[in-house]
Protein backbone atom coordinates (compact mmCIF):
# COMPACT_ATOMS: atom_id res chain seq x y z
CA UNK A 1 0.00 0.00 0.00
CA UNK A 2 3.06 2.35 0.90
CA UNK A 3 4.51 1.69 -2.72
CA UNK A 4 0.93 2.14 -4.02
CA UNK A 5 0.51 6.00 -2.31
CA UNK A 6 3.83 6.92 -3.31
CA UNK A 7 3.12 6.22 -6.82
CA UNK A 8 -0.28 8.09 -6.68
CA UNK A 9 2.25 11.00 -5.28
CA UNK A 10 4.73 11.01 -8.32
CA UNK A 11 1.92 10.78 -10.68
CA UNK A 12 0.61 13.50 -8.90
CA UNK A 13 3.79 15.73 -9.04
CA UNK A 14 4.65 14.60 -12.75
CA UNK A 15 1.30 15.84 -13.86
CA UNK A 16 1.29 19.18 -12.04
CA UNK A 17 5.14 19.62 -13.17
CA UNK A 18 3.72 19.03 -16.98
CA UNK A 19 0.67 21.50 -17.09
CA UNK A 20 2.08 24.20 -19.01
CA UNK A 21 2.55 27.66 -17.19
CA UNK A 22 0.00 30.52 -18.33
CA UNK A 23 1.90 32.86 -20.98
CA UNK A 24 2.16 36.64 -19.23
CA UNK A 25 0.35 39.35 -20.85
CA UNK A 26 2.11 40.98 -23.29
CA UNK A 27 0.83 44.67 -22.96
CA UNK A 28 2.39 45.98 -26.22
CA UNK A 29 -0.56 43.27 -27.82
CA UNK A 30 -3.13 44.45 -25.35
CA UNK A 31 -2.63 47.96 -26.59
CA UNK A 32 -2.56 47.23 -30.62
CA UNK A 33 -5.81 45.71 -29.90
CA UNK A 34 -6.90 48.12 -27.99
CA UNK A 35 -6.44 50.39 -30.27
CA UNK A 36 -7.90 48.59 -32.88
CA UNK A 37 -11.30 48.35 -31.35
CA UNK A 38 -10.83 52.06 -31.02
CA UNK A 39 -10.71 52.18 -34.80
CA UNK A 40 -13.07 49.88 -35.95
CA UNK A 41 -15.67 51.44 -33.33
CA UNK A 42 -14.75 54.96 -35.09
CA UNK A 43 -15.09 53.83 -38.69
CA UNK A 44 -18.57 51.89 -38.03
CA UNK A 45 -19.79 54.71 -36.09
CA UNK A 46 -18.65 56.71 -39.15
CA UNK A 47 -20.06 54.71 -41.63
CA UNK A 48 -23.71 53.69 -39.81
CA UNK A 49 -23.72 57.69 -39.01
CA UNK A 50 -24.08 58.01 -43.11
CA UNK A 51 -26.53 55.36 -43.48
CA UNK A 52 -29.33 56.54 -44.70
CA UNK A 53 -32.62 54.03 -43.81
CA UNK A 54 -34.91 54.93 -46.89
CA UNK A 55 -32.06 54.56 -49.71
CA UNK A 56 -31.08 51.43 -47.48
CA UNK A 57 -35.00 50.07 -48.40
CA UNK A 58 -34.95 51.12 -51.81
CA UNK A 59 -31.18 49.29 -52.55
CA UNK A 60 -32.03 46.32 -51.21
CA UNK A 61 -35.35 46.24 -53.21
CA UNK A 62 -33.43 46.52 -56.22
CA UNK A 63 -31.32 43.22 -55.49
CA UNK A 64 -33.53 40.26 -57.36
CA UNK A 65 -33.37 36.86 -56.82
CA UNK A 66 -31.49 36.06 -60.06
CA UNK A 67 -28.91 38.49 -58.73
CA UNK A 68 -28.36 36.59 -55.43
CA UNK A 69 -27.87 33.13 -56.84
CA UNK A 70 -25.95 34.52 -59.58
CA UNK A 71 -23.41 35.80 -56.76
CA UNK A 72 -23.68 32.89 -54.74
CA UNK A 73 -22.84 30.35 -57.59
CA UNK A 74 -19.77 32.82 -57.94
CA UNK A 75 -18.90 33.19 -54.58
CA UNK A 76 -18.95 29.34 -54.42
CA UNK A 77 -16.61 28.93 -57.37
CA UNK A 78 -14.41 31.31 -55.94
CA UNK A 79 -13.90 29.19 -52.78
CA UNK A 80 -13.51 25.76 -54.80
CA UNK A 81 -10.65 27.98 -57.28
CA UNK A 82 -9.13 28.96 -54.11
CA UNK A 83 -9.05 25.42 -52.56
CA UNK A 84 -7.27 23.99 -55.98
CA UNK A 85 -4.69 26.87 -55.73
CA UNK A 86 -4.12 25.91 -51.96
CA UNK A 87 -3.22 22.60 -52.98
CA UNK A 88 -1.41 23.09 -55.23
CA UNK A 89 0.81 25.63 -53.89
CA UNK A 90 1.01 22.37 -50.53
CA UNK A 91 2.23 20.49 -54.01
CA UNK A 92 0.68 17.22 -52.63
CA UNK A 93 -2.25 16.51 -55.31
CA UNK A 94 -3.36 13.58 -52.82
CA UNK A 95 -4.91 16.23 -50.69
CA UNK A 96 -8.90 15.55 -51.25
CA UNK A 97 -11.12 18.32 -52.30
CA UNK A 98 -13.73 16.99 -50.52
CA UNK A 99 -11.54 17.95 -46.42
CA UNK A 100 -9.90 21.23 -48.49
CA UNK A 101 -13.68 23.00 -49.37
CA UNK A 102 -14.63 22.60 -46.27
CA UNK A 103 -11.72 24.08 -44.77
CA UNK A 104 -11.61 26.77 -47.57
CA UNK A 105 -14.80 28.17 -46.83
CA UNK A 106 -14.93 27.84 -42.98
CA UNK A 107 -11.25 29.62 -43.44
CA UNK A 108 -13.37 32.61 -45.33
CA UNK A 109 -16.24 33.08 -43.33
CA UNK A 110 -13.70 33.57 -40.21
CA UNK A 111 -11.03 35.78 -42.01
CA UNK A 112 -14.68 37.93 -42.20
CA UNK A 113 -16.27 37.13 -38.59
CA UNK A 114 -13.46 37.66 -36.29
CA UNK A 115 -11.21 40.95 -35.52
CA UNK A 116 -7.21 41.52 -35.89
CA UNK A 117 -6.67 39.04 -38.75
CA UNK A 118 -7.56 35.98 -36.61
CA UNK A 119 -9.45 34.11 -38.91
CA UNK A 120 -6.14 33.78 -40.85
CA UNK A 121 -4.49 31.29 -38.55
CA UNK A 122 -7.81 28.95 -38.82
CA UNK A 123 -6.42 27.54 -42.37
CA UNK A 124 -3.32 26.64 -40.70
CA UNK A 125 -5.22 24.76 -37.69
CA UNK A 126 -7.51 23.15 -39.64
CA UNK A 127 -4.55 22.24 -42.47
CA UNK A 128 -3.39 20.36 -39.35
CA UNK A 129 -5.47 19.37 -37.25
CA UNK A 130 -7.84 17.75 -40.69
CA UNK A 131 -5.03 16.49 -43.12
CA UNK A 132 -1.61 16.20 -40.41
CA UNK A 133 0.40 19.08 -42.40
CA UNK A 134 3.05 20.86 -40.84
CA UNK A 135 2.26 24.53 -39.66
CA UNK A 136 5.32 25.80 -41.90
CA UNK A 137 3.23 24.14 -44.74
CA UNK A 138 0.21 26.07 -43.89
CA UNK A 139 1.94 29.84 -43.59
CA UNK A 140 3.49 29.30 -47.30
CA UNK A 141 0.55 28.07 -48.78
CA UNK A 142 -1.13 30.73 -47.21
CA UNK A 143 0.95 33.42 -47.76
CA UNK A 144 1.83 32.46 -50.90
CA UNK A 145 -1.34 32.51 -51.86
CA UNK A 146 -2.23 35.87 -50.59
CA UNK A 147 0.40 37.49 -52.00
CA UNK A 148 -0.50 35.75 -55.69
CA UNK A 149 -3.92 37.39 -54.77
CA UNK A 150 -2.54 40.43 -53.72
CA UNK A 151 -0.60 41.06 -56.77
CA UNK A 152 -3.31 40.77 -59.36
CA UNK A 153 -5.22 42.77 -57.22
CA UNK A 154 -3.33 45.69 -57.54
CA UNK A 155 -1.93 45.20 -60.89
CA UNK A 156 -5.90 45.20 -62.47
CA UNK A 157 -6.70 48.42 -60.05
CA UNK A 158 -3.55 50.11 -61.63
CA UNK A 159 -4.48 49.31 -65.10
CA UNK A 160 -8.39 50.24 -63.94
CA UNK A 161 -7.06 53.87 -62.87
CA UNK A 162 -4.76 54.04 -66.32
CA UNK A 163 -7.66 53.61 -68.29
CA UNK A 164 -10.05 55.53 -66.39
CA UNK A 165 -8.21 58.46 -65.67
CA UNK A 166 -8.14 61.03 -68.38
CA UNK A 167 -4.85 63.46 -66.26
CA UNK A 168 -3.27 59.82 -67.08
CA UNK A 169 -3.99 60.00 -71.38
CA UNK A 170 -0.62 61.51 -72.25
CA UNK A 171 1.14 59.32 -69.61
CA UNK A 172 -0.69 55.94 -70.52
CA UNK A 173 1.64 53.95 -72.42
CA UNK A 174 4.62 54.65 -69.95
CA UNK A 175 2.36 53.53 -66.75
CA UNK A 176 0.68 50.43 -68.83
CA UNK A 177 4.32 49.79 -69.02
CA UNK A 178 5.49 50.39 -65.44
CA UNK A 179 2.41 48.58 -63.84
CA UNK A 180 4.08 45.80 -66.24
CA UNK A 181 7.47 45.56 -65.12
CA UNK A 182 6.60 45.69 -61.33
CA UNK A 183 3.94 42.64 -62.50
CA UNK A 184 7.01 40.96 -63.38
CA UNK A 185 9.30 42.02 -60.83
CA UNK A 186 7.11 41.01 -58.15
CA UNK A 187 6.16 37.29 -59.52
CA UNK A 188 9.80 36.73 -59.94
CA UNK A 189 10.35 37.84 -56.37
CA UNK A 190 7.77 35.64 -55.65
CA UNK A 191 8.99 32.76 -57.69
CA UNK A 192 12.67 33.05 -55.65
CA UNK A 193 11.02 33.70 -52.50
CA UNK A 194 13.31 31.15 -50.42
CA UNK A 195 16.55 32.70 -51.76
CA UNK A 196 15.10 35.67 -50.30
CA UNK A 197 14.74 34.86 -47.16
CA UNK A 198 17.99 32.71 -46.85
CA UNK A 199 19.91 36.08 -48.13
CA UNK A 200 18.55 38.20 -45.10
CA UNK A 201 18.81 35.90 -42.53
CA UNK A 202 22.36 36.20 -43.38
CA UNK A 203 22.22 39.57 -43.51
CA UNK A 204 20.63 39.23 -40.51
CA UNK A 205 22.82 36.53 -38.88
CA UNK A 206 26.16 38.82 -40.10
CA UNK A 207 24.73 41.75 -38.02
CA UNK A 208 23.80 39.71 -35.45
CA UNK A 209 27.25 38.66 -34.67
CA UNK A 210 28.88 42.58 -35.19
CA UNK A 211 26.97 42.90 -32.13
CA UNK A 212 27.33 39.75 -30.11
CA UNK A 213 29.26 36.65 -30.02
CA UNK A 214 26.75 35.32 -27.64
CA UNK A 215 24.09 33.11 -28.88
CA UNK A 216 20.66 34.87 -28.58
CA UNK A 217 17.66 32.56 -28.00
CA UNK A 218 14.98 34.85 -29.77
CA UNK A 219 17.39 34.77 -33.12
CA UNK A 220 18.16 31.70 -33.62
CA UNK A 221 14.41 30.43 -32.88
CA UNK A 222 12.97 33.08 -35.45
CA UNK A 223 16.34 31.91 -37.40
CA UNK A 224 15.16 28.06 -37.62
CA UNK A 225 11.30 28.98 -38.29
CA UNK A 226 12.27 31.00 -41.38
CA UNK A 227 14.66 28.59 -42.49
CA UNK A 228 12.01 26.13 -42.58
CA UNK A 229 9.79 28.52 -44.20
CA UNK A 230 12.02 28.78 -47.09
CA UNK A 231 12.40 25.43 -47.79
CA UNK A 232 8.64 25.22 -47.85
CA UNK A 233 9.16 28.75 -50.63
CA UNK A 234 11.41 26.36 -52.10
CA UNK A 235 8.58 24.36 -53.75
CA UNK A 236 6.65 27.08 -55.03
CA UNK A 237 10.23 27.57 -57.77
CA UNK A 238 8.59 24.84 -59.90
CA UNK A 239 7.56 26.15 -62.69
CA UNK A 240 4.33 24.15 -63.65
CA UNK A 241 3.47 24.89 -59.68
CA UNK A 242 4.12 28.66 -59.68
CA UNK A 243 2.13 29.04 -63.51
CA UNK A 244 -0.47 26.69 -62.48
CA UNK A 245 -0.73 29.02 -59.05
CA UNK A 246 -1.03 32.49 -60.74
CA UNK A 247 -3.62 31.03 -63.52
CA UNK A 248 -5.73 29.33 -60.66
CA UNK A 249 -5.25 33.12 -59.12
CA UNK A 250 -6.45 34.90 -62.27
CA UNK A 251 -9.29 32.45 -61.49
CA UNK A 252 -10.02 33.53 -58.27
CA UNK A 253 -9.87 37.48 -58.85
CA UNK A 254 -12.28 36.69 -61.97
CA UNK A 255 -14.84 34.67 -59.59
CA UNK A 256 -14.45 37.08 -56.94
CA UNK A 257 -14.94 39.89 -59.42
CA UNK A 258 -17.90 38.59 -60.78
CA UNK A 259 -19.71 38.34 -57.06
CA UNK A 260 -18.80 41.81 -56.39
CA UNK A 261 -19.61 42.93 -60.12
CA UNK A 262 -23.48 41.20 -60.22
CA UNK A 263 -24.50 42.56 -56.69
CA UNK A 264 -23.19 45.99 -57.33
CA UNK A 265 -24.89 46.43 -60.49
CA UNK A 266 -27.80 44.80 -58.61
CA UNK A 267 -27.93 47.60 -56.52
CA UNK A 268 -27.70 50.40 -58.94
CA UNK A 269 -23.98 50.57 -59.94
CA UNK A 270 -23.68 52.10 -63.94
CA UNK A 271 -20.47 53.12 -64.42
CA UNK A 272 -17.77 52.30 -67.21
CA UNK A 273 -16.07 48.99 -67.01
CA UNK A 274 -12.51 50.66 -65.40
CA UNK A 275 -14.21 52.36 -63.12
CA UNK A 276 -16.08 49.65 -61.90
CA UNK A 277 -12.88 47.70 -62.31
CA UNK A 278 -10.53 50.28 -60.04
CA UNK A 279 -13.95 50.47 -57.14
CA UNK A 280 -14.19 46.43 -56.71
CA UNK A 281 -10.03 46.32 -56.91
CA UNK A 282 -10.28 48.81 -53.64
CA UNK A 283 -12.24 46.74 -51.97
CA UNK A 284 -11.16 43.44 -52.87
CA UNK A 285 -7.78 45.21 -51.67
CA UNK A 286 -9.04 46.05 -48.16
CA UNK A 287 -10.56 42.69 -48.33
CA UNK A 288 -6.96 40.80 -48.99
CA UNK A 289 -4.94 42.69 -47.60
CA UNK A 290 -3.04 40.26 -44.41
CA UNK A 291 -2.19 42.75 -42.03
CA UNK A 292 -4.85 45.52 -41.35
CA UNK A 293 -5.72 47.10 -38.22
CA UNK A 294 -8.73 45.91 -37.23
CA UNK A 295 -11.33 42.83 -38.50
CA UNK A 296 -13.77 45.49 -39.25
CA UNK A 297 -14.53 48.79 -40.59
CA UNK A 298 -11.31 49.17 -42.97
CA UNK A 299 -13.25 46.97 -45.59
CA UNK A 300 -16.09 48.63 -45.23
CA UNK A 301 -13.97 52.42 -45.52
CA UNK A 302 -12.54 50.34 -48.65
CA UNK A 303 -15.80 50.01 -50.28
CA UNK A 304 -16.49 53.77 -49.45
CA UNK A 305 -14.13 55.34 -50.25
CA UNK A 306 -14.15 53.51 -53.52
CA UNK A 307 -17.73 54.28 -54.64
CA UNK A 308 -17.94 58.14 -53.47
CA UNK A 309 -14.74 58.77 -55.33
CA UNK A 310 -14.97 56.61 -58.45
CA UNK A 311 -18.50 56.37 -58.93
CA UNK A 312 -21.55 58.88 -58.52
CA UNK A 313 -22.47 57.95 -55.56
CA UNK A 314 -23.66 59.83 -52.73
CA UNK A 315 -22.38 59.45 -49.12
CA UNK A 316 -25.69 57.92 -47.74
CA UNK A 317 -25.68 55.93 -50.31
CA UNK A 318 -22.47 54.04 -50.66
Amino acid sequence: SFHIEENRINMTESSSAAKPKSKPINTKQLIWRGLSIVVTIVLLAYLISNIDTSEFSILLEKVTGISLIGAFASYLSLNIFRAIRFRVLLDKSETPLRVLIPITLYHNFLVRLLPFKLGELSYIVLLRNRLNYSMESGVSSLFGARILELLIIVVVFAFGIVLSGEQFASQRDSLLILVAVIFVGSVVGLYFAGTIIRVMLQVMNNLVNKITSNPIAFVETVNHKLQEMAIEFDRIRNPQLFISALLISCLTYTTSFMTNYILLTAVGLNESFPIVITIISIGMFTSAFPFSVSGFGIVELGWFFGLTTFASFSESLA
